[in-house]
C-alpha cells in the first residue's frame, strides 16, 4: 500500500505478505459420511466461494475453513433484487437449511442479530449456526443463520434432510449466504478442515456421483 501526498510524493509505504493456502495434511482425505447438500430440495444455488485454491476460495488460507464454501441463490446473474440494501432483497434470505447427514448437534447459536448488508461482525464470525457430529471424526458447520429460526438445539439428534433453520446474515458476513464446511472436531478454533464430497448432487445441470463444489458452479440436490 502506498500513500501519496497531494503533489504526488510518497508519504507512506506498507508491505504485507500475500496469503497462502493452508498446507493441510488432509488434501487426500476421502469423506466417510454420505453428505447431501444442506439445502432444501429443489432450489439451485451458486458457489460464490469454493475449491482448493485461493483464486477459487479465500477460505483456503484458514486451517479450519480450508475446504469451506459460500453459497448464494442467483437470479438473472444477481444474488439480490433491487439495490440490495434490505436483507429481504436477497434471494437466499429465509430459505430453509437442512442437515447434510445424520448426527448429533454439538453446538448451536440462535440469538445473534442479522447484520445489515455490508456490515460485518468479525468478533463473532460464525454468527448463528450449528455444528453436527456425524461420527468418524467428521463435523459439519453451518454458519450465518437467521436468528430465532432454528428447530434444533445442542444435544439433539438429526436425520439427513431435517430442517435446521433459515439462511440469514448473522456473524462476519457481507450479505446473506450459507457458509458450510466439514472439520475434524467440534470447535472451529482448533479443528482442521476436511474435504466435503456430496452425493446426489447436480452440478451445472448434470448429476454427478460425488461433488466437491467449486467457485462458479450451480449446484442442487438431485433425487
Amino acid at each position: 500500500l502506498i500513500a501519496l501526498t497531494k503533489d504526488g510524493k510518497i508519504a507512506g509505504l506498507a508491505v504485507r505478505p500475500q496469503p497462502k493456502a493452508y498446507d493441510s495434511p488432509h488434501l487426500g482425505y476421502v469423506t466417510k459420511t454420505p453428505l447431501q447438500l444442506p439445502l432444501a430440495d429443489g432450489g439451485e444455488w451458486y458457489v460464490f466461494w469454493g475449491g482448493r485454491t485461493l483464486a477459487e476460495n479465500y477460505h483456503a488460507a484458514s486451517k479450519s475453513q480450508r475446504f469451506a464454501m459460500d453459497l448464494v441463490i442467483r437470479k438473472d446473474g444477481s444474488s439480490h433484487a433491487g439495490d440490495g440494501k434490505k436483507l429481504t432483497d436477497y434471494h437466499c434470505y429465509g430459505v430453509d437449511l437442512v442437515a447434510p447427514a445424520d448426527g448429533q448437534v454439538v453446538w448451536s447459536c440462535d440469538s445473534l442479530p442479522d447484520q445489515e448488508p455490508g456490515q460485518m461482525d468479525p468478533a463473532r464470525p460464525v454468527g448463528n449456526g450449528v455444528v453436527i457430529d456425524h461420527g468418524n471424526g467428521e463435523f459439519s458447520l453451518l454458519a450465518h443463520m437467521q436468528p430465532k429460526t432454528q428447530r434444533v438445539k445442542t444435544g439433539d439428534q438429526v436425520k439427513t434432510g431435517d430442517v435446521l433453520g433459515k439462511c440469514g446474515n448473522s456473524g462476519n458476513t457481507s450479505e446473506p449466504h450459507l457458509h458450510y464446511h466439514l472439520q475434524n472436531g467440534p470447535d472451529i478454533k482448533s479443528a482442521e478442515g476436511l474435504p466435503a464430497m456430496f452425493v446426489g448432487t447436480c452440478v451445472d445441470g448434470k448429476k454427478v456421483e460425488k461433488a466437491e463444489p467449486v467457485r462458479g458452479q450451480r449446484i442442487k440436490r438431485c433425487p
